[in-house]
Parts: C-alpha cells; structure tokens; sequence
C-alpha cells in the first residue's frame, strides 16, 4: 500500500504516482532477473544431454514478507535438485505441425489430429482402472452464452467417504491442453483428472470446448473462451449443490488449457465483479501450466524455430495462426471487434497484455528447454505488478509437457512436477479448513 503525502499537490500527485509505479516495476524486473540469473543462460536451459548422469534443478520463486528475523534463513529464489528429465528426440522436419499444414493443408492437419486421439483412445484402458471408470460422468451445461452451443464436461469424483456432510471438498476446473487443435476432457487426460481427486478429496469438472479441427455445424459457433466461461458459471452457480462439494473453487489449465482459462477468468472478472461476489473470493488459486499467453509470439518461441521437442516454436506460430484466423472467421464477435482484434496482441486473444488485477493468486510452471518459457516469466511478472499473488515454479531440461504428456510425464522431475502443482491447490481447500491436511 502507497500513501501520497496529504500536502502534495494536484500538480504533483499524479508524477508522485507515476514514479512510485516505475519504482515498484523496476523492483519487480530486479527481482525476475535474479530469477533468471540464478538460472543460467538460455544456451544452459536447453539440456543436450539425453541421460540423466548429473542433477538437474528446480527454482521456485515464491513471494514471502521479508522480516528482520527471516532475512537470514530465507532465500528466494529457492533451488531443489531431482535427476534430469529424459529429453525427446527431434522428429524429422516434414513431420512437425507446421510442415504438415504447409504441404498438405487441412486436410493433412486434421488427419494427424485423429491419429493423435485416435492414440489417447487406446491408452484409455490401461491407464484407468475399470472400477475407477464408475467414478466418471458424462454432462451437458446449457450456455451461458446465446452464441454457444451446450457445452459438455466431464466430472470425475474421488472415492465416497460416507462420514462427510459433503462428500467433496470442492471443485478443480480443469482445462485440457492441445494447442486447440487436438485433446478431449476424458481420453487424453482422465488418469491425471482421476490423480487430482484423490490427492485433494475433490471432484474435477473437465471442460470439452471447441477445437479449430472441429468443422461448425447446425449454427455452431468457435467459442471456447465463452465454453470456459459456462463451465465456470455452472460451478458457481449449480456445481457445489449437485457434486455435493463445498463452494470452493481452484482452476487449472495447461498449454493451450492455460490461455483459454485465463482469458475466461478475465471475462468472467469483467463481467460479474460489479453486481456479484469478486473472482477471488469464489476462485481460490489458479495454476497455469506451461501456457501460450501472448499469440503475437514471444521472444523465446520466435527464436526457438525447429529446434525443441516435442513441440517447437514453428509449430506453436502455426496452431497460433490456426486458433487466431479461427476466431476471425467463426467466433461469435461483431464486425467492430474483429477490427480490434488485427493486432494479436489485443488482450481478447493474447491476455498478456490484459489488465490482470483482482485474479486469485497463481501458480505459473514451466520447463526451462520449453520454446514458451518467455510466456510464462513474463506473464508472472506482469500477474505480480497487477497485485496479485503469484508463485513461479521453473523445471531444468523441462520440455513443453513436462509431467503431464510425453517422455517426461513420468520421469521424477515430471511427477515432481505434477505433484508441486496438486499439492499448491491443495494448500488453498486447507486454508480453508476443508481437507484432512
């Protein structure tokens, strides 16, 4: 909290103002560059190494009060060190995203899609359980929106404990990643859904929105930012009362996930702070997962060019320009929104640049050989300057997916990952003095 001095003038307030902002952003920058200094170089991020011979590190950066007693014992950021992640090896040139797309169009894209469902299909069976197939259910929510079409969720509940008053301790949003082009909120991510819980005793509300592969029929609009949004009015409004949960509320969204997540909880935030209860006292935490936060592309993905697996920064541009060209074309905007929207990093479409004030506090990861590390360091420091809370959690040789899909998803750096993530959400049903700490 800044107080102005009572004498100050009219005059002079605002430059007061003006300079103790600057002082505070440039606090904030030193304070991201220790970040980055106590990770090392770019060139140091990007492991060569395909064995795991040395330790790799972890740094979390978290916020805490400095005090004359603390100064001493605690640093910041803090390190941790588990084996290096196993790292992908670089497929060949003609089979990335974009090659696809530009030598065969749509078509050729939309095929690799189906194969890459047609996958998650088939490992379905062996990663859950058929007994824990019961706790899985299938719903339609009617749209919040008159543009939307129904939007379909997939709830997963923990195991009954029949001693509760209410059976849950709340509810996780979770939104799936995919690079908006591919994914489903049960084949693809139902054994991670399951995981979330039983670890936080709380039923999962998976979100099935529209994906640009999705071909619009019967009226359908490209809308998964307002799918989001029913998805989050629907827990408010309905969800604790029908899950037989507690009204407290966590989010979580990876990669694409991520974006459509924070753009909804914008909106959501725009839209109902005035004549509701504000975001942040209904939505506890949100954790962002290695998400695309900024479309124009950031530094970090525009240099990255061929070079990361098993996504690199060529192929991030591509499905982009797929997400983007599907909004102007299909979303439910008017004439006079899509003129704003030329610039891609208006804050509809790239919420870096929104006004990111009064959002629940957050949990930011990402690996360090991710082409997306610059969007989340960039976007945590812009989470933190809007005043909100906000812890970052960097993983060396982590690649886009670390802890969730591919190679790393269960390599120990990976599951360390994934269960820093749960164990952050968790934190805030305990604050509340809903779990069994």
């Amino acid at each position: 909290i800044i107080s102005l001095p009572m004498n100050a003038s009219a005059r002079c307030r605002p430059i007061i103002t003006r300079s103790l902002c600057l002082l505070l952003a440039m606090k904030q920058v030193h304070s991201s560059l220790q970040l980055l200094r106590s990770v090392g170089s770019t060139s140091s991020m990007k492991m060569s190494s395909t064995s795991n011979n040395r330790q790799g590190r972890i740094w979390i950066h978290r916020p805490f009060e400095v005090t004359p007693s603390s100064t001493a014992t605690k640093t910041n950021p803090s390190i941790s060190c588990c084996p290096l992640p196993t790292k992908t090896l670089k497929p060949p040139l003609e089979n990335r995203i974009h090659s696809l797309y530009q030598s065969g169009g749509s078509e050729a894209l939309w095929q690799w899609c189906q194969s890459k469902q047609e996958f998650y299909n088939s490992q379905f069976s062996s990663r859950v359980a058929t007994d824990d197939s019961d706790r899985i259910q299938k719903r339609k929510l009617p749209s919040s929106s008159s543009f939307s079409r129904e939007v379909d969720v997939t709830i997963y509940l923990p195991k009954s404990k029949p001693d509760y008053t209410k059976l849950h301790h709340g509810i996780c949003l979770h939104v799936h990643g995919g690079g908006w082009i591919f994914g489903d909120s049960q084949n693809q991510v139902a054994h991670r859904c399951l995981e979330m819980t039983e670890i936080m005793n709380v039923a999962v509300v998976s979100v099935e929105y529209s994906l640009v592969s999705t071909f619009s029929d019967n009226g359908q609009i490209f809308d998964p930012v307002n799918e989001v949004g029913t998805a989050i009015d629907w827990i408010e409004n309905n969800g604790a009362d029908e899950l037989n949960t507690k009204p407290v509320y966590v989010a979580s969204g990876e990669s694409s996930g991520a974006h459509l997540l924070l753009l909804a909880m914008l909106q959501r935030r725009d839209q109902f702070d005035t004549d509701r209860r504000p975001l942040t006292s209904t939505w506890k935490c949100l954790n962002l997962v290695y998400g695309f936060y900024d479309l124009s592309g950031s530094p970090s993905v525009r240099s990255d060019g061929n070079d990361s697996s098993p996504l690199c920064g060529n192929e991030l541009l591509c499905m982009a320009d797929l997400y983007y060209e599907k909004i102007l074309q299909e979303g439910n905007q008017d004439d006079q929104f899509r003129e704003k929207i030329i610039d891609r990093q208006h804050p509809s479409v790239s919420p870096m640049y929104a006004n990111l004030s009064n959002l629940p506090p957050a949990l930011i990861s990402v690996g360090t050989a991710d082409p997306l590390i610059d969007d989340s360091l960039f976007l945590a420091s812009r989470y933190s300057l809007c005043g909100n809370d906000v812890e970052t959690v960097l993983y060396e040789g982590g690649e886009h997916g670390i802890g969730h899909f591919g190679l790393q998803e269960n390599d120990e750096m990976g599951r360390r990952a994934r269960e820093y993530t749960l164990q952050f959400m968790k934190r805030y049903f305990e604050e509340c003095g809903l779990t069994d700490g």
